[in-house]
């Protein structure tokens, strides 16, 4: 389970509608499966169905959450026209560390579906060599 605050899903969600749109992704840092920290990104290669975070963005965060004794818990991202779940490509690049979750050995994926914006579908996932697993998202 990732647990997110209300307003920390309102950020993500909002940063989703301003890039729609394209893609819009960001950063989520924390401990114990908690977040704690977002961190909305550029996309670095604008797109309806694909996302690229600036790597000196990225650098700078990742710098940012060691310093504040984070690990990072997940990314996030939108998908302006499909559903809320990975699609091909993010399963193919689903890179990222380890969050230290017990039995998610990769960050969580939190995907931001807008086909209907005024009703978001938020879902988290673990991506694992190319299994799929849902994991639940905690809203307080």
């Amino acid at each position: 389970m990732l647990t997110i605050r209300k307003d920390d899903l309102r950020t993500i969600v909002d940063h989703c509608n301003t890039g729609y749109p394209d893609e819009a992704c960001g950063i989520l840092a924390g401990q114990d499966g908690r977040v704690e920290k977002v961190y909305c990104m550029k996309n670095a290669r604008p797109g309806p169905v694909s996302y690229e975070m600036d790597p000196e963005e990225q650098f700078t965060v990742m710098k940012d959450i060691r310093q504040a004794g984070r690990v990072m818990v997940g990314v996030f991202h939108s998908h302006p026209g499909g559903h809320a779940y990975p699609s091909g490509v993010d399963v193919e690049k689903a890179y990222w560390p380890g969050t230290q979750l017990p039995n998610y050995p990769e960050a969580v994926y939190v995907i931001v579906s807008l086909m209907d914006r005024a009703n978001p579908v938020v879902k988290g996932y673990a991506i694992d060599a190319g299994a799929v697993q849902e994991v639940a998202l905690s809203v307080v």
